[in-house]
């Protein structure tokens, strides 16, 4: 299969609750949005990044690029979750070639899975500074890389997905790095130090720490904003679609505002002081600080959590909305609903920006 960056693509993002579909023409720095979709998935479809249900995921693509006309069969998906391991580490220096050879032996001592049964894949990272540089003796004989490892029966599952829904797939990508693709629409990421781009999944809370635009640390914190569903839920015992407008700060006149609050607080906690944690080892390691966090996913649709996260963490926090960076015909998308679909749109827009010239 021949591609070249010519070649048209449709971005496919499989997440708990629906499936967004993208559609991007244009370079980098002028971008256009051709085709934008959202279908929602029945509960229990798709856990933990795991799809479950595949002909239910199958049939709700098929009909989505239908709806959409989409003329091209060429796709790029992207998985997450526990089947994902994203290291930072350090190897003997060697040219890109050896290293190629030596990975899988590199690799081993930090993949809790049998090596044999996962893809690997690197790359190579510039010298802070800090740590190569200024050291003596052996540490001038290291090297950072950052190192991916996925299983490979996971890889499969994207790919027979898209097989079967009449799509080929193209590339197979990591929501963490398509979160980053998408930030660097509208923003030069190597200008901005040390930020953190936080991902409010349903399952999973995903952390990337970007230092001048390359990935310092990730981690998935066991806990997203399926939680704070399950505690309002239990708390004032009303369906799932008024708690969702709870969130959003549609409250009623018998529900005390500030009870609403209380509950969203509490169901942050865990997730904020983990994120803490990495915060701490990120200035630990790499003697930088975060200096500005971005939030994206579902979890970022909760009124105010840009703030709650800002005051506890003491650090400036904004929702990202990658829309921003790409150009959008208002006689085809309607410039309001585009916006509040701005932080659900992340890993789509990522996705639809890659290009077959990249490295």
């Amino acid at each position: 299969m021949f591609l070249s960056a010519k070649t048209p693509l449709i971005a496919i993002d499989i997440g708990t609750h629906s499936i967004k579909m993208a559609q991007m023409a244009g370079t980098r720095d002028k971008f256009e949005l051709l085709n934008f979709s959202v279908m929602p998935l029945s509960e229990e479809c798709v856990v933990d990044g795991v799809i479950k249900n595949q002909d239910e995921v199958v049939d709700t693509l098929t009909k989505m690029a239908k709806a959409e006309k989409i003329d091209t069969k060429y796709a790029v998906a992207s998985i997450a979750g526990e089947a994902v391991i994203i290291k930072k580490i350090r190897v003997p220096k060697m040219s890109r070639e050896d290293l190629v050879e030596s990975i899988h032996g590199e690799a081993e001592q930090y993949i809790p899975f049998d090596i044999d049964d996962v893809g690997i894949d690197f790359q190579m990272l510039e010298s802070n500074g800090n740590l190569s540089d200024e050291r003596g003796g052996e540490e001038k004989e290291k090297m950072d890389i950052l190192l991916v490892a996925v299983q490979n029966e996971i890889i499969e599952s994207r790919r027979e997905i898209l097989y079967d829904a009449g799509l080929r797939p193209a590339i197979i990508d990591l929501d963490v790095f398509a979160m980053v693709n998408a930030m660097e629409l509208g923003a030069d990421l190597k200008s901005m130090g040390g930020i953190a781009v936080i991902d409010l999944g349903e399952s999973f809370t995903h952390l990337n720490i970007l230092q001048d635009g390359v990935t310092a640390y990730t981690r998935d914190i066991p806990i997203g904003g399926g939680y704070c569903t399950k505690k309002l839920m239990s708390k004032f015992n009303l369906p799932h679609k008024d708690i969702v407008a709870l969130k959003s700060g549609i409250i009623p006149p018998e529900i005390k505002s500030e009870d609403v609050v209380e509950v969203i607080v509490k169901s942050f906690e865990k997730i904020i002081d983990e994120t803490q944690k990495s915060f701490e080892f990120f200035s630990t390691t790499s003697n930088s600080q975060v200096g500005k966090i971005f939030l994206t996913g579902g979890g970022a649709l909760i009124r105010g959590v840009d703030g709650l996260f800002s005051h506890k963490l003491k650090t400036p926090a904004e929702i990202l909305n990658p829309l921003k960076g790409v150009k959008i015909n208002k006689r085809k998308f309607d410039q309001e609903t585009m916006d509040a679909m701005g932080p659900l749109s992340t890993v789509a827009l990522g996705l639809a920006a890659r290009r077959f010239d990249y490295q």
